[in-house]
């Protein structure tokens, strides 16, 4: 009899003993399940809502006439939307003909800060390659309009007819994204404030009553544009005009954000994900308070039976 009460006491510690390692296996993965999906969540909760993205200025382009037109000029500069790439422009200078205008015009162009990084130029209506060269220190040394020539590079182009049209590339990314988010830091395009000696060459400002057109192309078709400073005139039209430079300053920069359409679907896919993964760290967390809150009941009842 004594050996069967033995036995009888025996087997049920035994499967005590087990039910204590099941309750704790079930506290320790519920457990760790928890953790491992809040920490994803967390995660693709950063990824699609990323803060903000921010960007330095890109820089300013100065132009300037090496010669006086008799005539206005206009100015036209327009950067590529590309994301996740150098900046890529567009340059035309067009000095308005007029009846004793040569066929020959000369433009000199300053490049300052960030958009000189591996500047690249090509010349649409000539063989040439024009390369920009550090500003040698003059009597200007600053201004508000290009800032500190130290930061300029200048480069003189001609051709011979009345336009000058340059192609360029960059290093400086002029769009800086963060997730589903993206920011458009344009350099603004203007002249100087009175003549000045570049490089050993004399150098005018633009004249009176010339105008600077800034436009963008190439943006994604996914774009949407949130704000824009200075505001965009016309609705949908991403240009700026700026007319008389000379005596009114055009726009030390342009800066555009907006939300591109294809990344935040995918952002609204890892919220969805993420919102999930919440879902079962709830779940796994009452798991694995059911197996500790057993494994406390256990040990109170063997407490009370001893």
């Amino acid at each position: 009899m004594r050996e069967s009460i033995d036995a009888l006491t025996s087997d049920r510690a035994s499967e005590a003993a087990l039910a204590h390692k099941r309750h704790l296996a079930i506290a320790w993965v519920g457990g760790i399940l928890a953790c491992v999906f809040t920490i994803t969540s967390i995660v693709l909760v950063m990824v699609s809502l990323p803060a903000s993205p921010t960007s330095a200025t890109s820089g300013r382009i100065g132009v300037v006439m090496p010669e006086a037109p008799d005539g206005a000029v206009q100015v036209y500069a327009s950067f590529s939307g590309a994301v996740d790439s150098g900046a890529q422009f567009e340059l035309v200078v067009s000095v308005l003909p007029t009846a004793d205008s040569a066929d020959h015009t000369s433009v000199g162009i300053f490049f300052c800060g960030p958009i000189r990084d591996g500047l690249e130029l090509t010349q649409a209506n000539t063989n040439d390659i024009p390369t920009p060269v550090p500003v040698e220190p003059g009597t200007t040394e600053s201004d508000s309009r290009l800032g500190y020539r130290s930061e300029c590079d200048f480069v003189t182009v001609s051709s011979d007819n009345w336009q000058v049209i340059l192609y360029g590339k960059s290093n400086h990314a002029l769009a800086t994204t963060a997730g589903k988010k993206v920011l458009y830091s344009l350099p603004g395009v203007t002249t100087t404030f009175r003549d000045e000696s570049v490089n050993g060459a004399l150098m005018h400002p633009l004249p009176q009553y010339s105008t600077v057109d800034v436009a963008m192309a190439q943006v994604p078709s996914d774009l949407t544009i949130s704000t824009a400073a200075p505001q965009i005139p016309a609705a949908g039209d991403l240009a700026w005009t700026s007319t008389d430079v000379l005596r009114v300053n055009a726009p030390s920069e342009y800066r555009l954000s907006g939300v591109l359409g294809d990344r935040e679907s995918n952002s609204q896919a890892l919220l969805f994900t993420a919102g999930a993964l919440v879902g079962l760290a709830g779940a796994a967390l009452l798991w694995a308070f059911e197996g500790i809150v057993d494994i406390a009941l256990s040990r109170r009842l063997r407490r009370t039976a001893t």
